[in-house]
């Protein structure tokens, strides 16, 4: 990809989210804002007609430019804007059923995504999640902060706050109330199991929760006992008593369904047979990858056979 005549290293932020769901208003408050610093030269590119129009305000050097289709999002149609406005800072409103990798691909080697901001309204966002549940992990995966607006009294915070936190942990929330108030979503992420049980029970509807939390956080299930169903897999460890155990989780969509799972040791009269369903009481013991990083072990303390779950797949939902 050629770089631009003008500029090296040029920050985007991305504003993703529904068509009417907030982003032009969002952005609107932002280059409203007086603490924005005057040197920002910033090229906004708009790839959809929604209801509200951009005014930037007088006095500063803000160009906001249509892209009215693909045909438009070119390597040498965003060069060209760039060199057209001299910018320093490119902020993309993301047309709602884009794929964000495919503008990636588009975009001058010297542009580099910054900041993503997920902007979406509250009244609607469970509803677009139920029905288009792929394009909604899409725009929350790597995101930087989200924000829910028109988020009144009726909007139910725990639902929405449970979607985003199926695709990141770390992300921070804002809700918006309809006058423009934003609060900081500081509720403490609550386990669905008692992690201070003598035996941690996991649920089968509390898998998927438990694998990403142990994922994320080895270091505090080392030397915890758990009692929790999957079904056994073959080891690349061809020891006697090594196994593989976990279930197939899907964190959106068919499209992403994987077995997740962690390695376990039984003794050799307790080895699972490979694809049988099992419910294990084990204590976490935390190794080590090749590369260093942190892996917890299963060692099975009883091992029993158990009925296939009505629901096989582990869910976020």
């Amino acid at each position: 990809m050629a770089k631009s005549k003008k500029r090296e290293d040029i920050g985007v932020y991305f504003f993703e989210g529904y068509l009417e769901g907030g982003k032009t208003t969002y952005i609107q408050s932002l280059i409203d804002d007086p603490k924005l610093p005057e040197d920002l030269r910033i090229l906004i590119l708009q790839t959809e007609e929604g209801m509200e129009e951009l005014t930037p305000p007088p006095g500063r050097a803000i160009f906001v430019e249509q892209l009215e289709g693909w045909e438009d999002v070119t390597l040498e149609h965003l060069a060209a804007l760039e060199d057209k406005t001299d910018c320093n800072t490119i902020m993309v409103e993301l047309n709602g059923m884009w794929q964000e990798v495919d503008f990636f691909q588009k975009m001058p080697e010297n542009w580099y995504p910054f900041r993503k901001f997920v902007i979406a309204d509250a009244r609607s966002f469970v509803t677009y999640n139920n029905n288009m549940r792929a394009l909604t992990a899409d725009k929350l995966r790597e995101s930087t902060v989200v924000v829910f607006n028109r988020a009144d009294a009726k909007a139910d915070r725990d639902a929405l706050r449970k979607i985003v936190r199926a695709a990141s942990r770390q992300v921070p929330i804002y809700f918006q109330s309809p006058g423009g108030k934003e609060e900081y979503d500081d509720t403490p992420i609550e386990l669905p199991y008692d992690l201070s049980a003598p035996i941690v029970e996991i649920e089968d509807r509390d898998y998927a929760e438990w694998e990403r939390d142990i994922s994320e956080e080895p270091e505090k299930y080392d030397g915890k006992i758990l009692r929790l169903r999957g079904f056994a897999v073959k080891s690349k460890d061809k020891r006697k008593g090594h196994f593989g155990f976990g279930r197939q989780v899907m964190t959106c969509c068919e499209a992403d369904i994987a077995f997740l799972g962690f390695p376990a040791i039984a003794s050799e009269s307790n080895t699972p047979v490979p694809g049988s369903w099992v419910e294990l009481t084990a204590q976490v013991s935390l190794g080590h990858t090749k590369q260093g990083e942190p892996l917890p072990c299963l060692m099975v303390v009883t091992c029993d056979k158990a009925e296939k779950p009505e629901n096989t797949l582990a869910t976020f939902y």
